[in-house]
């Protein structure tokens, strides 16, 4: 098992370091769909006990991301293409309520900065080949700059919580230099949306944005079929 950002931060006590790593590193795919969790490994990696451990992994199968069952284990939970469909459902009624309200405000000069400056981040990314695990990171903080300018950051915290088989399926899709491309000029017509007051595309735009992975869910099922659940 490969676990990355293992660091212990001086604010954590074991549980929250145990439960941080343990969900980080499964939704970048560290640790796969479907993958067997072990407590006896993970407490010797992270050198900590096997009382956070099983805490961090009962809030985790809360979080529908462990799924245990009797006389076999816990395991990694699959991809579900139901809770897929439900974070979409949320993410597209939330999105195109936020952008509408960003047309119908004056022009957001500060909101608009940021999401520029996102965007700048994200083009090095592309231009250079760097890591687009970095790329997925800076897509879901441009999203969240929204949200929090107009006082919604609990929504978003909310959404996160639904998404995460979701985003599981988004970094797959991300880790694709061709989709991030794509991705990347989606976002550039959300700050022309907001910039130039684009009010009667926002629902069009953001079906489209937010349902492409629909297409290709196809093609990942072909491609990775051990990640979802049949």
């Amino acid at each position: 098992m490969k676990l990355d950002n293992v660091i212990k931060n001086k604010n954590e006590n074991s549980r929250q370091y145990a439960y941080r790593v343990i969900k980080e590193n499964i939704m970048v795919l560290n640790i796969e769909p479907g993958e067997c969790i072990s407590e006896i490994e993970l407490g010797n990696l992270l050198n900590i006990s096997r009382t956070p451990i099983r805490e961090a992994l009962v809030r985790l199968t809360e979080e529908k991301l462990i799924d245990v069952f009797p006389q076999k284990g816990s395991f990694v939970s699959k991809i579900d293409l139901k809770l897929v469909e439900e974070a979409l459902f949320l993410r597209d009624l939330c999105e195109k309520k936020l952008l509408t309200m960003a047309c119908e405000d004056k022009i957001p000069e500060p909101l608009l900065k940021s999401l520029e400056k996102n965007l700048a981040y994200q083009k090095i990314i592309i231009d250079f080949d760097e890591n687009l695990h970095k790329f997925f990171d800076l897509d879901n903080e441009f999203h969240s700059i929204i949200f929090e300018y107009y006082g919604k950051s609990n929504v978003w915290k909310s959404i996160k919580r639904l998404a995460t088989h979701f985003d599981r399926l988004r970094l797959i899709d991300a880790l694709q230099i061709s989709n991030a491309t794509k991705t990347f000029e989606q976002h550039q017509e959300i700050v022309n949306i907001i910039k130039y007051k684009k009010i009667d595309i926002i629902d069009s735009f953001v079906s489209e944005h937010l349902s492409k992975f629909k297409h290709v869910i196809s093609t990942y099922l072909k491609r990775y079929p051990h990640y979802f659940l049949k």
